[in-house]
């Protein structure tokens, strides 16, 4: 792998569980994806950090108005449950836990569940902001 700024070459580690045979076919795996071009190095980057960068990447392609309710649900929903999580490490199960805890405690200051039409809102606006840039969640 070569760095594209100097053009000298990198070395990169990856560490593995396993046999001897399973860590060959592993580096077999990579030198094939680094081949093909299809390798993409891990992201330490938090979900909170990605979003950021996704709301200033978006701002240019949606109405103002649409991209004030993607950053409040990035504020108030998503970012206090999943915020803290590497993105390399966040699952679909988690998605749809942080979901539906949101859905759960929504208003708490009114004491009551989430109006009908507002989960409905909430669900679709949350589905498009996932689906942005490729993340996958479970639907609850």
């Amino acid at each position: 792998m070569r760095d594209p700024t100097t053009g000298k070459r990198r070395r990169k580690w990856h560490s593995f569980a396993g046999s001897r045979r399973e860590a060959q076919a592993e580096c077999r795996r990579l030198l094939y994806e680094l081949d093909t071009g299809t390798y993409t190095e891990a992201v330490k980057d938090t979900l909170a950090d990605f979003l950021d960068r996704w709301l200033d990447d978006v701002r240019t392609r949606v109405t103002p108005k649409t991209h004030e309710r993607y950053a409040q649900i990035a504020r108030k929903n998503v970012v206090p449950l999943l915020g803290a999580i590497p993105i390399v490490k966040l699952k679909p199960e988690q998605i749809s836990a942080a979901y539906a805890s949101a859905l759960t405690r929504a208003p708490e200051r009114r004491g009551r569940a989430v109006a009908d039409d507002r989960q409905g809102h909430a669900h679709a606006d949350q589905e498009r902001f996932i689906a942005g840039e490729g993340l996958e969640a479970d639907s609850p």
